[in-house]
């Protein structure tokens, strides 16, 4: 694990590290770009100034030999001397620029006429120099004025600048770093604050929300979220409660039946007939807690997906008819019809499908009357195939269609004979798993229809 706070101030404390420099680096440039066109221009006109003292008759500007290499280059900076064309010093503005170097390619371009700059060497140092071709009246006819100036007091400018631009880099991330800590902390204690009234949450008192921070525009919609999967784990947890008190109750009802069953069969010897009716009873109970426990096995392999449809290609139709043959063997005061149409091929798990054809044909036999009327119709357009098992019962309240594929849901005294209520349960979590939907609603003629629908080619799932 890492820490959010501090990753976020190392981050933004980099960055803008980053940036600081690379601004400083660009100023940098920037500025002594500025400095060396600023020496360059002092020598330009140091160089005009010097020829037009030449050009009417006059000698170099002098500068008295009172300064040391380091005053001068402070003050003035500025070594100007004339040569003639053979290059040789015929005057000079200070005795320091005696043996000011000579650059014979530059000094052979400016005695043809161009101004020529150069950057060479002197005493250790580097020295800018600008050669310029001066006409004079006498003899001599031209000369060439060599303008130079030395690099030192521009580089410690430089350095000075460099020393001054790194220094405000590191004050800018040292307190860029305190405030991204700062502002690091309060992004982050919004969020300890939504964990911690979530791990307030507990089972024991439902109804709790988290309600710190929402108010936040940013936090609102994470605030929402949490709220909704409370909800829903809160609407699970009842729904798991109902369900093992149901399941208990179901289990209890026939394991009581049996234990009398047992206890007045021994009270006194009977006769075999007798037994053997006992041994029935028992049989059936016996049956009831096998098909509960089958559903709830079978409705937990499902939830955890431990259990996926083994897909082929089905003609539905005939599934369909195979079932209803089996419903008419179970209820056979029951009237079935199965509505003509075309066949429908799909893509589904034949005993999945079979066994929900099984449990609406078998809900529709449980909780209508004798003689009802059951049809079951087949439909189908490009994308997916639908059936609708319908009865002419009694029919269901609004309230119960809504939950009717809950677990452990039974309709009312008009439509119960018993049953565990995991039929419908079961079926619904089958079309699930086939990518399709259940839904029930009242039929034309009053009882119940409940309709399933499911894609040719489910989607499918890793």
């Amino acid at each position: 694990m890492y820490s959010l706070r501090r990753t976020l101030s190392v981050r933004f404390s980099a960055t803008l590290f980053a940036a600081l420099l690379l601004i400083a680096a660009w100023a940098f440039l920037g500025a002594r770009r500025l400095m060396l066109e600023q020496l360059d221009r002092d020598l330009a006109a140091g160089a005009q100034l010097e020829s037009s003292y030449l050009r009417a008759g006059f000698p170099l500007h002098p500068h008295p030999d009172l300064f040391t290499w380091d005053e001068f280059v402070d003050e003035v900076n500025r070594f100007v001397v004339a040569r003639d064309s053979v290059g040789t010093i015929v005057a000079a503005n200070t005795g320091l620029a005696a043996d000011l170097p000579l650059d014979t390619a530059a000094f052979t371009q400016a005695a043809s006429g161009a101004d020529v700059w150069t950057t060479q060497p002197w005493l250790g140092e580097r020295i800018r120099a600008l050669y310029v071709p001066v006409a004079v009246r006498g003899p001599q006819g031209r000369l060439v004025v060599q303008v130079a100036a030395s690099y030192e007091r521009l580089d410690r400018s430089r350095n000075d600048l460099l020393l001054l631009m790194l220094g405000t880099v590191l004050l800018g991330t040292l307190a860029t770093s305190l405030g991204a800590r700062w502002l690091a902390d309060s992004s982050v204690e919004p969020v300890l604050a939504i964990t911690a009234q979530a791990e307030a949450v507990e089972p024991e008192h439902p109804g709790q929300r988290i309600s710190a921070h929402a108010d936040v525009t940013e936090l609102a919609g994470l605030v929402a979220v949490i709220n909704r999967m409370i909800a829903r784990l809160e609407s699970a947890l009842d729904s798991q409660r109902r369900m093992i008190a149901d399941a208990g109750h179901d289990l209890r009802t026939p394991i009581t039946a049996m234990q009398g069953e047992i206890e007045v069969a021994l009270r006194h010897p009977r006769s075999p007939e007798t037994y053997q009716a006992v041994l029935e009873s028992l049989l059936e109970e016996v049956a009831h807690l096998a098909a509960l426990s089958d559903s709830l096995i079978l409705l937990a392999r499902l939830d955890a997906k431990d259990l996926r449809p083994a897909m082929e290609e089905t003609d539905v139709r005939a599934l369909v008819e195979r079932s209803v043959q089996r419903a008419l063997g179970r209820g056979p005061s029951h009237r079935f019809a199965l509505t003509p149409g075309p066949a429908i091929l799909a893509q589904v798990d034949p005993h999945m499908i079979g066994l929900v054809c099984d449990h609406l044909l078998d809900n529709a036999i449980k909780h209508t009357p004798d003689g009802t009327a059951v049809t079951v119709a087949l439909d189908g357009d490009a994308r997916r195939w639908s059936m609708t098992v319908m009865d002419t019962g009694p029919g269901l309240p609004d309230e119960l269609l809504s939950v009717l594929f809950e677990r452990f849901v039974r309709g009312d005294s008009a439509r119960t004979r018993g049953g565990a209520g995991l039929g419908l349960s079961v079926s619904a979590a089958i079309v699930n798993a086939h990518g399709g939907t259940i839904s029930a609603q009242r039929s034309a003629p009053g009882g119940l229809a409940i309709s399933i629908a499911v894609p040719f080619r489910p989607p499918t799932t890793a």
